[in-house]
């Protein structure tokens, strides 16, 4: 008998990675995953982990448990190194998985000290856990200079597929305005290193070279930033943005603008993939997978000659371009970061 705990986590933002791997685990009843027992805990509390706990002491020697845990909570690692010490000490079957989005960052992207106990966090994780899984060569790379390498897992990040009627009701309205109004969309909580003045440079641009032929959406927040938006030029969703919310602005637009100037990867690069966003693109090292694609296009936002480049071509597109376009960036999220990649790719890991 193999158990299965996936712990969702406390921040809505990342709860598509408990959910795409819940899908995934029980997406073929004939599967081998899916013949597991597989429970989804939307917290950790005092009862849930107790019975965890216990449950795991009483475990005989056929039994297996494998818990998931998903980004930083202090309480995911203060449980981990107690189940850890109980499988130690009673000789118990104990995997644990941990994803790792982020496991180090470059100096002079968030405040030192945070990124210190980031570190320090993942360097424990790192120790206690089985498989740890990384979500881009990028994370790959950093993570092999302070875990084990047999323990490391590259596993793209993944997001439930949409209904294809909401896929093809979505195309429908933009192929309507796409002669008119082009829709471009800055999604996300915004810091230094994700550029939002990229975002701004761009739709200036725009605004003088195609005047009236676009809109410019802005959803999300600014973090120990000041960013200057113009009232009149773009639409703003200040704040944190729900998840109905983020899909509405995603199905209204055309294009998902990607300023960063560092990044390990992208969730909101997935995601706007699953809805079959073209994407706009900074030409930095972490993107570079993305080259070649129909649906990409790379610019560099502080470049005007090479953001006048981008933008001559997008709006060079015809609507049955576009349209095939569309279709091709769900079938690349669809191979490569649905829940049945995901299923697949877990058979391989597990």
């Amino acid at each position: 008998m193999h158990i299965i705990y996936l712990f969702r986590p406390k921040n809505p933002r990342v709860h598509h990675c408990s959910e795409s791997f819940y899908k995934a685990m029980t997406l073929n009843i004939d599967s081998d995953i899916a013949s597991y027992s597989v429970k989804y805990l939307y917290s950790v509390t005092l009862r849930e982990s107790w019975l965890l706990i216990k449950q795991l002491v009483n475990l005989n020697k056929q039994e297996e448990i494998s818990v998931f845990f998903f980004l930083i909570q202090l309480d995911y690692l203060v449980l981990a190194l107690i189940l850890r010490t109980i499988s130690k000490l009673l000789n118990k079957n104990l995997e644990i998985s941990y994803l790792m989005h982020e496991p180090k960052f470059e100096k002079g992207r968030i405040n030192p000290l945070k990124a210190y106990i980031v570190f320090l966090y993942h360097l424990v994780f790192g120790y206690v856990g089985d498989k740890i899984l990384l979500p881009s060569n990028e994370a790959f790379l950093k993570a092999q200079d302070f875990v084990n390498n047999d323990k490391l897992y590259k596993l793209n990040l993944s997001f439930l597929s949409l209904p294809k009627d909401i896929l093809q009701n979505n195309l429908a309205q933009l192929k309507f305005s796409w002669d008119n109004e082009k829709s471009f969309l800055l999604l996300g909580r915004a810091d230094r290193d994700k550029n939002p003045q990229g975002f701004l440079s761009l739709a200036n641009l725009i605004n003088k070279d195609y005047p009236k032929q676009a809109r410019f959406i802005r959803g999300g927040s600014e973090r120990n930033i000041q960013v200057n938006y113009d009232e009149k030029l773009i639409i703003r969703f200040p704040g944190f943005i729900s998840n109905s919310a983020k899909s509405f602005l995603l199905g209204l637009s055309h294009f998902v603008v990607i300023p960063y100037s560092f990044s390990t990867q992208s969730g909101v690069v997935t995601e706007a993939l699953s809805y079959g966003k073209l994407l706009i693109i900074n030409d930095i090292p972490t993107f570079s997978y993305l080259k070649g694609l129909s649906f990409v296009f790379f610019t560099d936002f502080n470049d005007e000659s090479s953001m006048s480049k981008c933008v001559h071509n997008l709006f060079s597109m015809d609507i049955n371009d576009y349209e095939n376009r569309y279709w091709e960036a769900i079938r690349y999220f669809q191979e490569n970061h649905s829940e049945a990649y995901l299923s697949k790719t877990l058979q391989e890991i597990l």
